[in-house]
């Protein structure tokens, strides 16, 4: 079979970046060998097969044929699939020394000159029932500070490019070159306008953090599951098993696809962390577990029933508790941490637990020697239920919170890792406490530790022996508090203020030809604030949301949005009222309720010197 890549002479895409290092070059790359899913969201994650490292022979000839290299391999794979035995004969055929590395190659910092590698990935697709995994083999070359990429399956899907490819670093231009003018258009498009554009933002990114002396680290997530292959296939047996029902049948009002798949991924995640546990100490019990602060109960439900012994406590029943069956055990009660231990169970897990958050190290740590824990906290707090104060201004509050954590967790004296999750969240950082760093023998003396710990932190002078400190549970019946329950002279007053200073300004509505109809002007939320007496404000304040909230509750009356306010200008029925950023923002959600709103009288109708710029067939509202 003849080759069919020659020389990487087709320049699809090149851009001189004239602050460019090749650090921030390997580390862009880095990105796309072992992060694809970042821009391919077809694809789940990638999970390393092998890794070579290799060296030119004769120094005085740099030069290597990497399209030709890559070709060879693709058609060496088509007759045998052992990397390995590929790897060895190449060598041979292009004089170069190989080293077979038995380690995660890390391009975050350039490699030597003269060095190169060898890696062959496999890429997992979220759909194992539409895509198959694909192996990619991909080449460095630090001599030429090239990556070139081939895919070593001949799919008929566009997980990947159909033909091979380079990305180049000469002097300051950065490029993308193909090896045939004639290659597949789609993969072409997708290489410059996808590809090419996100290595720019990437290398710009890194170049902004070296000059704030930040460096942010690409984490790669699921770092404690050793085969992520395994999690991609388990997390679609259990999505397909409980999630797609689940979903169809979710009676809560918030967004079933969301709360649903981040619970299947969260099982999916302790589920193999178990599993390497059980394989790690020769046992084939499987484990227990509680879930504190159990919410939906919907994780507790799946543990069950992959045949794990457990409950969940949570200080609220939700309505889906009722579609589980009768073995899923889901205690509705206020849990007061140090009160109640867990001596029989193996695992505490504290998802998304809130005030509770601090406390599962050390429910963990008291409960039994063997206990462990999993927590993935959301809110931020302190032991005694108050927030949690930032400590470091450098970073992220959430990033601070977790730092605490981990300090409570080694207080605790537990062998503490934190990993980074693969569900839709923006707070997917987990902590899992395992082993202790102590003996059995020393537990009284790191229980005194952790009651230390506990009371300075919580600014007691309280001799007592229970370590709660001033701890209290949120109450059963959660307070509204957005303005909704504010007394309705109050709001008409603050309404009233704000539509006076707004058609002060006057402003003719276009929107309404033949028809004069005052539109007002605009005004800032901090200029209103001015107009109102500090008693009313402070009154907001006490309902956890302040004037915006209140005058966005008044929302048929007024738009508000970057911290102006206007007059929302009435719309005819059948149109929608929404602006284009409102329609943007809007999350559709289900069982949402339909309001006739016929049923309601037109503000404007009562209220506007103009009255409604419509009859009341035309008008949305009853006048």
């Amino acid at each position: 079979m003849a080759s069919c890549y020659k020389m990487f002479n087709n320049t699809l895409v090149t851009q001189n970046i004239t602050t460019v290092t090749r650090s921030q070059f390997y580390r862009a790359v880095n990105i796309y060998l072992f992060k694809p899913h970042v821009i391919n969201r077809k694809l789940f994650g990638v999970r390393n097969i092998l890794n070579y490292a290799f060296r030119r022979t004769e120094r005085q000839d740099p030069s290597l044929d990497v399209a030709n290299m890559l070709d060879d391999f693709k058609i060496k794979f088509e007759e045998n699939s052992n990397h390995e035995v590929i790897i060895t004969e190449l060598a041979q055929k292009y004089n170069i020394e190989i080293e077979r590395l038995p380690y995660d190659i890390d391009l975050k910092t350039s490699p030597d000159e003269d060095r190169g590698y060898f890696i062959i990935n496999r890429w997992l697709p979220r759909n194992l029932n539409t895509y198959k995994p694909l192996e990619m083999l991909s080449i460095v070359d630090s001599f030429s500070q090239s990556a070139s990429f081939v895919c070593l399956n001949n799919s008929e899907n566009y997980l990947a490019p159909k033909f091979a490819f380079s990305i180049q670093l000469d002097g300051s231009m950065l490029s993308i070159k193909n090896v045939e003018p004639s290659a597949d258009s789609k993969s072409n498009t997708w290489l410059t306008e996808v590809l090419f554009q996100r290595l720019l933002k990437w290398i710009g990114s890194f170049a902004e953090q070296e000059n704030q002396t930040v460096l942010k680290e690409d984490t790669r997530s699921l770092s404690l599951v050793h085969c992520v292959e395994e999690y991609n296939q388990l997390y679609g047996q259990l999505k397909a098993k409980y999630g797609i029902k689940m979903v169809d049948q979710w009676p809560e009002g918030t967004d079933p696809k969301k709360y649903v798949y981040e619970d299947v991924a969260i099982a999916t995640y302790l589920l193999l962390l178990w599993k390497q546990e059980r394989e790690f100490k020769g046992s084939d019990r499987l484990q227990s577990f509680v879930d504190v602060g159990c919410g939906n109960g919907l994780l507790v439900y799946i543990l069950v029933c992959e045949g794990h012994n457990g409950f969940g406590i949570d200080l609220r029943k939700r309505k889906i508790w009722n579609l589980y069956p009768e073995k899923i055990k889901l205690i509705e009660k206020s849990l007061i941490p140090d009160t109640e231990l867990f001596p029989q169970t193996d695992w505490i897990i504290g998802n998304h637990s809130d005030e509770l958050s601090p406390w599962i190290p050390v429910l963990a740590a008291k409960s039994s020697y063997q206990c462990q824990f999993f927590l993935l906290p959301c809110c931020a707090f302190e032991f005694n239920g108050k927030k949690f104060q930032r400590q470091n201004s450098h970073v992220s509050q959430y990033n601070d919170f977790i730092n605490y954590v981990e300090q409570i967790s080694k207080v605790c004296g537990f062998q503490t890792a934190v990993d980074r999750l693969k569900i839709p969240s923006t707070k997917r950082i987990c902590l899992v406490g395992s082993n202790r760093t102590y003996p059995e023998s020393q537990s009284d003396v790191y229980r005194d530790n952790i009651q230390a710990f506990i009371k300075s932190r919580s600014n007691s002078n309280s001799n007592e022996g229970n370590c709660l400190l001033g701890f209290r549970p949120r109450e059963y019946t959660e307070k509204v508090r957005n303005c909704t329950k504010v007394n309705r002279n109050v709001v008409d007053e603050i309404v009233g203020i704000a539509f006076n200073a707004l058609i002060a300004k006057k402003r003719i509505a276009c929107e309404f030809p033949g028809k004069v109809w005052n539109a007002g002007g605009t005004i800032t939320i901090s200029e209103l604030v001015k107009m109102i007496d500090q008693d009313k404000l402070n009154h907001l304040k006490a309902e956890c949301g302040g004037l915006q909230t209140l005058l966005k509750n008044n929302h048929q009356v007024f738009h508000v949005t970057n911290g102006c306010v206007q007059l929302r200008i009435p719309t005819k029925q059948g149109q929608n009222s929404k602006t284009a950023e409102e329609l943007k923002k809007k999350v559709k959600r289900k069982n949402t309720k339909i309001v006739n709103l016929k049923e309601r009288p037109c503000w404007h109708y009562v209220n506007h010197p103009d009255g409604c710029p419509f009859d009341e067939h035309d008008c949305k509202f009853k006048h």
